[in-house]
């Protein structure tokens, strides 16, 4: 969840944007699939904007989704940990499906998940696994990683819109408190609410430099106290109760 500082003269990040990018475009893979999940189809309350990319942006997407993750867990840059990734591109997808949203908004959600912190590329690991607190010019820097992401994925033109808006504003919140442009609500596309609640989730039950794990169930109460201040009132209990499958916590209460 935190983007750091770009690339400083003299230093070399984990990998630039360029180099990423071309690799994703070159690098051949077969199209990652997932069974389908038995879910009844219901009604989100604001939808995606529709319009998939087309198919030639999959071999470049896919191929993006299996080389960030092939870093082994805690060696490449945070959010692109292969058990990161592929835990959160699950999680983003099976509340897609749960959503009840058409084929082609599935993948272009899947793909938002995936290149979500793409815009980490330029980051020194130095920085980018810094245990203590930031500093003001370090937390400045992170409010424009969106942005950046979005700006290397002009590189892949037939993306959908819902990818790109997932990388764009997956950090804001349905209080408007959140980044880049602190949207409100339904003005924050549905891709990128569904990738915040997976991501947060992921991040809070995953060990970090500067944080410890927290239990599935204390990061799922998380998420449901948060339900109408951070995140999507509707799709954060839909995901605590059908991906997640604690049923019992939304009976009892999020506290």
């Amino acid at each position: 969840m935190r983007v750091l500082l770009p690339e400083q003269p003299g230093e070399r990040g984990a990998a630039s944007g360029e180099e990423l990018l071309a690799e994703l475009t070159r690098v051949p893979g077969p199209r990652a699939g997932r069974p389908g999940l038995a879910f009844p189809p219901i009604c989100c309350p604001c939808g995606l904007r529709r319009g998939a990319g087309a198919p030639d942006a999959a071999n470049g997407v896919d191929a993006a989704v299996q080389l960030l993750g092939a870093f082994p867990e805690g060696s490449g840059p945070e959010g692109w940990q292969g058990g990161h990734l592929r835990r959160i591109v699950a999680w983003a997808e099976a509340l897609t499906v749960v959503a009840g949203l058409a084929p082609d908004e599935v993948q272009a959600v899947r793909w938002g998940a995936a290149l979500h912190d793409i815009g980490k590329a330029r980051v020194p690991r130095a920085i980018l696994q810094k245990p203590g607190p930031l500093d003001a010019h370090e937390f400045a820097v992170i409010l424009r990683h969106p942005e950046w992401g979005v700006e290397l994925l002009g590189r892949l033109p037939s993306l959908p819109a819902q990818t790109l808006d997932a990388v764009r504003h997956h950090h804001e919140r349905w209080d408007g408190g959140g980044y880049p442009a602190g949207l409100r609500r339904c003005r924050i596309p549905l891709s990128a609410r569904i990738v915040a609640l997976a991501d947060v989730y992921d991040a809070l039950t995953s060990e970090r430099p500067y944080k410890a794990a927290w239990s599935e169930a204390d990061a799922a109460r998380y998420l449901l106290r948060e339900a109408g201040r951070q995140f999507d009132p509707h799709l954060a209990p839909l995901f605590v109760r059908e991906v997640l499958g604690f049923r019992d916590l939304l009976a009892s209460g999020p506290c």
